[in-house]
């Protein structure tokens, strides 16, 4: 075959999403690119049929390593991070000391073990240097290598770095002399949350000012390697705002279409537990038109609410109950029978995009949908708090806020944060009586999370790798 263009690494659907339901791949093609994606499930119906009619070459890779074990994934923090210094990574011990539900003794010890060798390595770094060393002999694989010799491609992008069928795939670009490597990251904490990239790349895209910063802090990266571009996946949301169409979804969910409406985007109940009780308050509390006669409410479910290992199933029913002829929940979209994570339809980003276009407010406790929102031209209110219930920090939603990505977030001000259900309503009264409040600060949060991001995203990245593939 033909030496490809650019391939794109793609392990989550929500890198789908970026790259395949904004045509930024499609965008490659028409510019006579050659374009390939790797990705972990080829029989995938959305993926298949996507390339099919695009002309877009498909490859799937599944590593057989055990290296790639939720054990080795879920370890490697204590050799590489300065997890007392990081709140994302320091929950995840927690959570694996003292709300871990195994009764396997192994289970128990292990976390413990691991964190005394975390001490250890404060004292003797070089052992993180050993741990390095042997990190990379697991990465050079055989069938990694065969692949991307197969592809011969000149560009090779990783969109999730911290998965290591992509490392393996990324190390084996790096490898390749005449094939330049990017990552491209699918979302805004994949370097403070997810613990440290086991390959790096040539060079790098940032969605705005803040990723850039953190690919200089955490990977001393010079600046002249890592482009700016805004977020490809965000640029849905602007034309969502041009071209208005969310009184047909109200109408398809059974609401009024000229009627306001407040949106919650929920969280997985393994990051704010008890927030299905704040929905159902809400729901109450729209219901006896406590926001103004006529006031409507959208719950949408995070992904993670109704599939994989974060999801509690018990909350639908639940969810289910709550509907009346004001409230109705907005179920996403999931191709369930794939075994790429949250691979998603596009027709559900599309609602989603309108119907945040289309809302007085956003609720939520902290998830990317924040920054969907605030492209979409609506406020922000983060729910950092459990409903009625008092519950340890640790297992609390009030810990999110101290998350490295929504500290930063949050510093802005462009986005409101509540303790109680009476700070929430004095804040939802207030956006609603003043919807510019807070207006020039949630759009210099903008600028800094996603750039200028004014529609141009897509083909910015677009125009960067025709031209790095051309010259």
């Amino acid at each position: 075959m033909s030496k490809i263009d650019v391939t794109y690494i793609i392990s989550h659907g929500f890198a789908a999403r970026m790259v395949m339901q904004t045509d930024l791949l499609c965008k490659l093609v028409k510019k006579g690119l050659k374009v390939a994606i790797i990705v972990p499930d080829a029989k995938d119906a959305l993926i298949s049929k996507y390339c099919n009619e695009n002309k877009i070459s498909l490859f799937e890779f599944n590593s057989k390593s055990e290296f790639l074990s939720n054990y080795y994934t879920s370890s490697r923090k204590y050799f590489l991070e300065d997890i007392e210094k990081n709140p994302a990574l320091l929950e995840k011990h927690i959570w694996d000391t003292k709300f871990n539900p195994t009764k396997n003794p192994l289970g128990i010890l292990r976390p413990r073990v691991l964190y005394l060798i975390y001490k250890l390595i404060k004292k003797i770094p070089t052992i993180r240097n050993w741990y390095k060393a042997r990190e990379k002999k697991h990465l050079n694989s055989i069938e990694a290598k065969s692949l991307i010799d197969t592809i011969d491609t000149k560009i090779l992008i990783a969109t999730y770095p911290v998965n290591f069928s992509e490392a393996m795939l990324l190390y084996a670009g790096n490898e390749k002399e005449e094939c330049k490597t990017i990552i491209h990251l699918l979302s805004w904490d994949n370097i403070s949350c997810k613990g440290h990239f086991p390959e790096l790349a040539d060079e790098y895209i940032a969605w705005g000012p803040i990723m850039e910063s953190e690919f200089i802090e955490y990977y001393n990266i010079s600046r002249e390697k890592i482009h700016v571009c805004g977020v490809p996946h965000f640029d849905l949301h602007n034309e969502s705002k041009l071209s208005p169409q969310f009184e047909l979804h109200l109408m398809k969910l059974g609401l009024n279409p000229k009627g306001d409406y407040l949106f919650v985007a929920m969280s997985s109940p393994r990051f704010a537990p008890h927030e299905i009780d704040i929905v159902e308050w809400l729901a109450k509390e729209v219901t006896n038109n406590a926001f103004g006669k006529g006031m409507q409410l959208v719950v949408r479910p995070h992904p993670q609410n109704i599939q994989g290992s974060m999801a509690d199933t018990s909350w639908i029913p639940r969810l289910h109950a709550l509907q009346t002829d004001v409230v109705k929940v907005d179920f996403p979209d999931i191709l369930m029978d794939s075994n790429m994570t949250l691979s998603m339809q596009k027709h559900d980003m599309i609602r989603l995009s309108q119907l945040l276009s289309g809302a007085r407010l956003c609720i939520n406790s902290g998830s990317t949908v924040s920054i969907d929102a605030l492209v979409c031209g609506i406020p922000v209110i983060i729910t950092s708090f459990d409903a009625s219930y008092s519950l340890e920090y640790w297992k609390s939603a009030r810990r999110l806020i101290d998350f490295n990505h929504l500290v930063k977030m949050i510093k802005t001000g462009g986005v409101t944060v509540v303790q109680d259900f009476e700070n929430l309503t004095n804040e939802i009264k207030n956006y609603l009586q003043n919807k510019n409040r807070n207006l020039e600060k949630r759009q210099e949060l903008l600028r800094l999370e996603c750039s200028d991001n004014n529609q141009n995203a897509t083909n910015k990245v677009v125009d960067l790798l025709f031209e790095k593939c051309t010259n």
